[in-house]
């Protein structure tokens, strides 16, 4: 069924959950990049974590709603395992590196949104 109005755009679950995806995606970058400085490291830790996974919640709902009406593909799987796996690995690697690959996570899913939703 194609989208045809935006009140439509909202009521459409799928949408509500991959935009909820990125609005946690673009706090929990900003939290990252705020906790930098040494000193207050561990006290945002925690948050970041959490959000971290309210992202991941979030699009496995997505991905739930999706399946459910058959309207997966490969590529929101890639998705996936792109936040599960290389997002992780890298901020033991480098911190800068995790941050950068947190935001092609966000382009990803705002490219996912904008091909498959809309």
């Amino acid at each position: 069924m194609q989208i045809v109005t935006l009140g439509g755009l909202f009521l459409d679950p799928r949408f509500i959950f991959i935009f909820l995806t990125i609005i946690l995606v673009i706090i929990n970058i900003l939290i990252g990049v705020s906790m930098l400085p040494k000193d207050i490291r561990k006290k945002r830790f925690k948050v970041h974590r959490f959000i971290y996974y309210s992202v991941l919640i979030c699009y496995c709902i997505f991905l739930w709603i999706s399946y459910s009406s058959s309207i997966t593909g490969w590529l929101q799987y890639c998705i996936l395992v792109y936040f599960l796996f290389v997002i992780p690995i890298t901020r033991r690697i480098n911190i800068t590196l995790h941050a950068v690959l947190a935001s092609v996570g966000l382009v990803l899913l705002v490219g996912m949104a904008s091909f498959s939703v809309l």
